[in-house]
């Protein structure tokens, strides 16, 4: 086998390092999407961070014109442009380009290309208008010929804008990369306006929160065709079990949100992993494991909910302390979470999916029990297969 040279092994290391930079600023954008605001915030501040510049624009609702959101420059690009921001009295954020203007702009927005430019200031020269280019000359020659990477925003299959990166060191290589955080700045954005609009309801409008809740639940299931309809029905069996539990009635309302809620974490995982018919790589499986940890962060934030946030946040911890994303075991998993987890589990395996057909009831029983101890509370498995047996009442199992 050939040995790779110094070169090779120096491309793949700063690779790396982009890659686990960039999945750290993902993280944390996931993790504050309170508003589109924190988001723009977030990113101008890690990408400067990184030693590098660029921005994000959406489209416009005609499609025609990209409109910048977040613009990140070092701190001395930041002061020169600055400067031209209060000559022209607007912001870089304030500025709107016509897609069909620029080149790349309109590989990228029309085609949906991700695209590799070795010296961005043939992008810079089209980006500004004929009415001030020779007023903002200066500028451009301070931004320089570095190379960057242009890239899609894409939610739901749809093109929603474009990511731009740029910085000495970037590579035709790191276009996937690049793509990928794209994909993440897009399920940001638009699970900040999802969180924004549910913050605006208040406590009068019960039923329109719950209609609410649903509808993120039949999106999610829109998006993962391999659990269409899971959510909806583990949340009624869920409900049924603790009802059988004795729990109280009062309660019973927090712990159907909380399994209509349990996957809404993956809200924030893009497309191409949650839709992934092969098997995941370590580090999409990475991205997918922060799922639980999303959904807390993002449901902690609204009072109607918090209640309801032990299934979302802790429905895969084991209990033999094997699960993700905090290792607990034992009590230490929170009630809830542990009644949930037999039930999804249950359902998971009565379902057909794609690549097998669903197990028989008595198979689907005897995995329960061999996990009780392992991944399940015994006490909990012991209650549910005395329910599915048709025991009419398991109060005394609380």
């Amino acid at each position: 086998m050939p040995k790779a040279n110094k070169t090779d092994l120096s491309v793949q290391e700063k690779s790396l390092k982009l890659i686990y930079a960039l999945n750290n600023i993902a993280t944390e954008l996931q993790n504050s999407i309170h508003s589109e605001e924190n988001v723009y915030a977030i990113f101008q501040k890690q990408v400067v961070t990184l030693g590098l510049r660029g921005g994000f624009s959406l489209l416009d609702e005609q499609g025609k014109n990209l409109n910048f959101k977040a613009v990140a420059f070092t701190n001395p690009l930041r002061k020169v442009l600055n400067r031209y921001e209060s000559k022209l009295k607007r912001t870089a954020e304030e500025y709107s380009i016509p897609v069909e203007r620029v080149d790349v702009y309109r590989k990228v927005i029309r085609e949906g290309q991700s695209i590799f430019v070795a010296d961005t200031s043939t992008v810079a020269a089209q980006i500004v208008s004929t009415q001030i280019k020779v007023f903002v000359k200066p500028l451009l020659s301070i931004l320089g010929r570095p190379p960057g990477i242009f890239a899609p925003l894409i939610y739901d299959g749809k093109i929603k804008g474009m990511l731009n990166i740029v910085g000495p060191a970037l590579t035709e290589n790191d276009i996937p990369t690049m793509r990928a955080f794209a994909n993440q700045i897009a399920v940001a954005l638009e699970n900040a306006r999802l969180v924004r609009n549910l913050q605006s309801a208040n406590e009068q409008l019960e039923n329109a929160y719950q209609k609410t809740l649903e509808g993120w639940v039949q999106a999610l299931d829109l998006r993962d065709n391999e659990t269409m309809g899971h959510t909806m029905r583990v949340a009624e069996e869920t409900v049924r079990f603790a009802n059988f539990l004795g729990i109280a009635a009062e309660d019973l309302p927090h712990i159907r949100r909380g399994a209509l809620l349990h996957d809404i974490g993956k809200m924030s995982v893009p497309d191409s992993i949650l839709r992934k018919s092969a098997p995941l790589s370590e580090a999409e499986w990475l991205v997918m494991k922060q799922h639980p940890l999303t959904a807390y962060q993002w449901l902690s934030a609204i009072d109607y909910l918090k209640s309801a946030i032990d299934i979302p946040h802790y429905h895969h911890e084991h209990w033999d302390g094997s699960g993700y994303v905090h290792g607990l075991s034992g009590e230490d998993i929170p009630y809830w979470a542990r009644i949930f987890a037999v039930v999804d589990v249950w359902d998971a395996m009565r379902s057909d999916r794609p690549y097998r057909k669903a197990f028989s009831e008595k198979e689907t029983l005897k995995y329960i029990k061999e996990q009780s101890g392992q991944l399940f509370d015994p006490t909990i498995v012991e209650a549910f297969l005395a329910m599915r047996a048709g025991k009419k009442t398991g109060s005394g199992w609380t």
